[in-house]
């Protein structure tokens, strides 16, 4: 039953936008780090790993746990390819992500807001030369400190804490958000400012939002529809609309 009412709120809607967080990449293996299940973060602190004045000061560990998480390749996953389909139909007017592994891009979806930056660009701190992924993987599992000739440290174009998010791309969330009559909120405890206020931008313009998500969230007592089970739901809805992928 609920799972008709977001198909007949899909079909109902023009301008739907998709806030995404590591919940939807966790179907292609990437571990959710807030998850209780998954010790990561007492070998890594995040709030030293992710910090950019640790990183400056220390940056090996950063390097050593971003070694550990791309030991492996990840691919798009059956969230990812549903929310391109939806894209191609003219419906989804933006993804807004907090994630960092590019797997939107990777899954063909073209206005794709990454708040937080993205591991497939890297720059040196000194020179600021540019390295392209393929570069930076290598180097990565070559060097404890992935350095540039210059000697200075290279590091990935993602956000770290005490970094500005990238304003062009911050605007343009707020102003999709804003316009949405739909936002799909999936994969996210909605506890990172300023991304945690997307859906109160959908919600104090009219639009509806629908939460795909395990765990309580701040919203969940304004949201049209809830559900716990993100493979649960984008399995139904693509079977339901004969997705391959």
């Amino acid at each position: 039953m609920e799972l008709k009412k977001l198909i007949e709120l899909i079909e109902s809607s023009d301008y739907i936008t998709a806030l995404t967080g590591a919940g939807i990449s966790t179907l292609s293996g990437i571990p959710d780090f807030r998850g209780e299940k998954n010790p990561i973060w007492e070998r890594y602190p995040q709030e030293k790993v992710f910090n950019i004045d640790y990183f400056n000061e220390h940056p090996q560990m950063f390097f050593d746990f971003l070694r550990e998480i791309l030991a492996k390749e990840y691919q798009p996953n059956i969230a990812h390819y549903f929310l391109k389909f939806l894209e191609d139909r003219k419906k989804l007017k933006a993804i807004i992500t907090q994630n960092i592994d590019g797997l939107h891009k990777l899954a063909g979806s073209k206005n794709v807001y990454e708040l937080h930056g993205s591991i497939y660009m890297s720059h040196c701190l000194k020179c600021r030369k540019s390295y392209d992924y393929e570069v930076f993987l290598k180097k990565l599992f070559m060097e404890k400190v992935v350095s540039c000739k210059c000697s200075g440290v290279i590091k990935p174009d993602i956000v770290f804490f005490g970094e500005m998010l990238p304003p062009e791309d911050f605007n343009m969330a707020l102003y999709k958000a804003a316009h949405s009559d739909l936002m799909l909120v999936i994969g996210t405890s909605l506890v990172v400012q300023p991304a945690a206020f997307m859906p109160i931008y959908t919600l104090n313009n009219g639009g509806k939002v629908v939460l795909i998500n395990r765990g309580e969230t701040y919203i969940d007592d304004r949201v049209f529809l809830k559900f716990n089970d993100i493979e649960e739901v984008f399995v139904n809805l693509s079977e339901y609309y004969e997705i391959d992928k």
